[in-house]
């Protein structure tokens, strides 16, 4: 979007109907992330210092330092003549955050589950009902976004600092793209694409407290894949996810679980409904 100043001024009202004080370069940041992260700013799209200040009504001060937070977070690049520019969709760079998360998470949820303790168990709940929540009362993405980062994060909580941190800031490169997923399947199916999320999120939780580290590995990786694989379908379709399909192929994520075998008395039971027919027939 070329013409900044214009769809500056129709959001001008919004920034600076709030409290004084609002206008320091936290506050402008998280505005200003939440307008690029909710597709206000499309990518591509040129954002010029002057033209931002007065659209605001902020100073070029903390402006300037609410850019250069975005630009550490990779939500904006910087240009010359003291504009910026929202980067323009790279299919590439999906399919490699993506293939690098399921990489280093699959090994960090590996090393978590063996050390979950009752309060990790309880932690986990706990998120995932202000997840259901959120999504029931209809709240915005924000409000159903923290909740969501905190249960991803319990679910590497043992992991060592630095891998954690890592897994962090890939969260933080993410964020643009998982909500451009939200937006992409609600579009399509709103309600079944939330009961889908909370049914993987269970799931996951779920192999996680019963101790299947290998079984919340598989999930959590598929899950991962399947936002990246929609995005990617959906922006663009002739691209080969080639980073994805072999990062699920190395954590062993790549085909779907078995059906798991019937139990004992499920195979009792079938059995005797066999031996029932086979009876009835002879009648």
């Amino acid at each position: 979007m070329n013409d900044t100043h214009d769809l500056l001024s129709m959001q001008a009202e919004v920034f600076n109907s709030g409290p004084d004080g609002e206008n320091g370069a936290a506050p402008l940041y998280t505005r200003l992330r939440t307008m690029i992260l909710d597709g206000v700013f499309p990518p591509g799209s040129m954002l010029s210092q002057v033209k931002l200040a007065e659209s605001l009504g902020v100073s070029r001060i903390p402006l300037r330092e609410a850019l250069r937070m975005l630009q550490k977070e990779g939500l904006i690049e910087a240009e010359h003549n003291q504009r910026a520019r929202v980067p323009s969709f790279e299919p590439s760079i999906v399919d490699s955050l993506y293939a690098s998360r399921i990489l280093l998470e699959s090994l960090s949820i590996r090393l978590t589950v063996p050390r979950i303790d009752q309060s990790d168990v309880q932690a986990l709940k706990q998120t995932l009902a202000e997840l259901d929540e959120a999504a029931a009362a209809h709240k915005d993405l924000d409000a159903w976004e923290e909740p969501h980062r905190r249960f991803h994060s319990l679910l590497v909580l043992h992991a060592e600092d630095s891998m954690r941190q890592r897994i962090a800031s890939y969260a933080d490169q993410c964020e643009y793209y998982r909500r451009l997923y939200y937006r992409l399947v609600s579009m399509q199916q709103p309600m079944r694409s939330a009961e889908v999320i909370a049914a993987e999120h269970r799931s996951i939780a779920t192999a996680c407290t019963q101790g299947k580290a290998d079984l919340a590995a598989y999930l959590l990786t598929r899950h991962y894949a399947r936002t990246a694989l929609t995005v990617l379908g959906q922006m663009t379709p002739e691209f080969d996810p080639v980073a994805v399909r072999m990062a699920l192929q190395i954590v062993g994520a790549d085909t779907p679980l078995p059906e798991a075998p019937p139990s004992r008395r499920q195979t009792r039971r079938g059995q005797e409904a066999q031996a029932n027919e086979k009876r009835s027939q002879r009648v």
